[in-house]
């Protein structure tokens, strides 16, 4: 009886121990450049700044001109930590862009958004041409954590399975 309370405390202990605090998405916090910001020279980057770290995977940011053109050099952002970012081709004419974001949250979930900003006096740049983004999302944390779970109680129940046998073959 001793070993199956033992079992039993030994086990709240490890589902406390892989429990983990309620995750939500990121939040954006800030965007280089601003968001309807106006600007007379197109940016060498876009940057997005998040409340939190920002997970490898399918990481992308797109950036469209007036008339639907791509301005972006890869689709695929860097990260780290809480930003990502990806490098602006020079920017051709005046107008609205968008930068639009796909970025993997903390807890696994993808979050998009954008913004705009509006080029004030063309520049003399071309479009790119638009590249697919190909990338894998990843695992997320929570499949992890329940993976975890599952393969411990596994091990309980075999060890308390195999103590209360050997109990009983004692008597």
């Amino acid at each position: 009886m001793r070993r199956i309370i033992v079992g039993t405390l030994l086990a709240g202990l490890a589902v406390a121990a892989l429990a983990t605090p309620a995750s939500a998405h990121n939040v954006l916090i800030g965007t280089t450049p601003s968001n309807g910001a106006s600007v007379a020279v197109g940016p060498q980057q876009v940057k997005f700044t998040f409340n939190s770290p920002i997970q490898h995977g399918d990481d992308t940011i797109v950036v469209l001109g007036p008339k639907g053109t791509h301005w972006e050099k890869t689709p695929h952002a860097t990260v780290l930590g809480n930003s990502a970012w990806t490098q602006v081709a020079p920017l051709g004419p005046a107008g609205t862009y968008t930068a639009s974001y796909h970025v993997i949250s903390t807890d696994g979930h993808p979050v998009t958004g954008d913004i705009t900003f509006v080029l004030t006096q063309a520049g003399k740049g071309q479009p790119v041409a638009a590249a697919s983004a190909v990338g894998n999302a990843g695992i997320p944390i929570w499949v992890w954590i329940v993976v975890a779970v599952v393969v411990l109680g596994a091990v309980l129940f075999f060890a308390l399975r195999s103590t209360r046998r050997a109990e009983e073959s004692r008597q």
